[in-house]
């Protein structure tokens, strides 16, 4: 079996110390940049690879942080996870990635293989059944081992942790407000992610739109689910019945459904029925026609929840912060044009 070339292998080739082969690794200004060059050059020869475990026992830090998110089908948290590594590799920290895969279990397990790894910190977005719950006991038990967390997009305010997240109620309340002011008087609110903290966000944010319009009020529908099974019976059958023609849908796939089950019925998109949907991804800028969206800029996210954390490791007594980043409503071809002002 082939061993893995060490520190005092090289130093027995180079006829140097070991502590001179150390220091120029970490290109210590002690060592001559003759040496250094030596030392990098025998490291490739002999296929170095640094063990970043021993030097944590030195340094108390791995830089190794864990991520929790609840899948990677979604397009936006395959961004985040892009946002959270590009911007933890600019300072040398290597990001290991788990699932939870929407479930409490799989998510605590999660945490504490993380910590087993000896990560530094951890960035986490809650799975729907630990939000459903409302049952965040695990996390209180993960405080316990003084690991810094840092919260995003799906979040729980009554955890003293720090915290990214997009204006989800903003964006749902500006996207409400563009359908009626572009003629849409029967606006109904799609939603698969009820139970979580941006879907309640949104939600929100779509009745105070409806709520506070000029004049008078306009009904509010609000089709929650959480099966895509019998999707296309719900949503015909509540845009019959209410005779719909605005759709905020909560989640990007949940407007492509909507768009597709429309347009197999028959109507026509956007002359009959609007649809605004969120998450700036691959399957909106394709559809047919192109879906408007609330963007959540996700790489942003990512890269912002990072750099939060990085903040929380050199300061753990620093005052918690709760980011919000601004959400942009982007306008395609499912939506009618404005004929009233914002």
């Amino acid at each position: 079996m082939a061993t893995m070339t060490t520190i005092k292998d090289m130093a027995e080739v180079l006829q140097v110390s070991t502590s001179t082969i150390s220091r120029a690794l970490s290109d210590s200004p002690e060592i001559s940049s003759k040496t250094k060059e030596r030392v990098r050059e025998m490291a490739k020869t002999l296929g170095y690879v640094p063990n970043h475990y021993a030097r944590s026992l030195k340094s108390k830090t791995t830089k190794t942080i864990g991520v929790v998110v609840p899948n990677v089908i979604d397009d936006f948290f395959a961004k985040v996870l892009h946002g959270i590594e590009k911007e933890a590799s600019k300072y040398g920290f290597t990001v290991l990635i788990t699932f939870s895969n929407d479930s409490k279990k799989s998510e605590y397990k999660n945490l504490l293989t993380l910590i087993n790894h000896s990560v530094d910190g951890i960035l986490i977005s809650f799975s729907k059944e630990i939000q459903k719950l409302g049952d965040y006991g695990n996390m209180l038990k993960i405080m316990g081992y003084g690991i810094p967390i840092v919260m995003f997009d799906r979040i729980h305010k009554g955890l003293p942790f720090d915290s990214v997240t997009i204006d989800d109620f903003a964006g749902s309340y500006r996207a409400t407000k563009h359908l009626y002011n572009s003629g849409c008087q029967r606006i109904a609110f799609l939603s698969p992610i009820s139970n979580t903290s941006v879907g309640r966000s949104r939600k929100e944010g779509y009745l105070s739109a409806l709520k506070r319009k000029e004049n008078n009020s306009l009904p509010s529908f609000c089709i929650e689910f959480g099966s895509y099974k019998k999707f296309k019976e719900l949503f015909s059958n509540v845009l019959k019945a209410h005779r719909l023609d605005g759709i905020l849908a909560a989640d990007e796939l949940s407007a492509i459904y909507s768009l597709n089950t429309l347009q197999q019925m028959g109507y026509e998109v956007p002359r009959e029925v609007s649809v605004i949907g969120f998450t700036n991804g691959p399957m909106a800028q394709s559809a047919n026609p192109t879906l408007s969206v609330v963007s959540q800029h996700a790489e942003r996210v990512g890269a912002k929840s990072f750099q939060v954390l990085k903040n929380r490791l050199t300061n753990s007594r620093a005052k918690t912060k709760n980011i919000v980043i601004a959400s942009e409503l982007l306008l395609r071809n499912s939506t009618r044009a404005m004929y009233l002002e914002e």
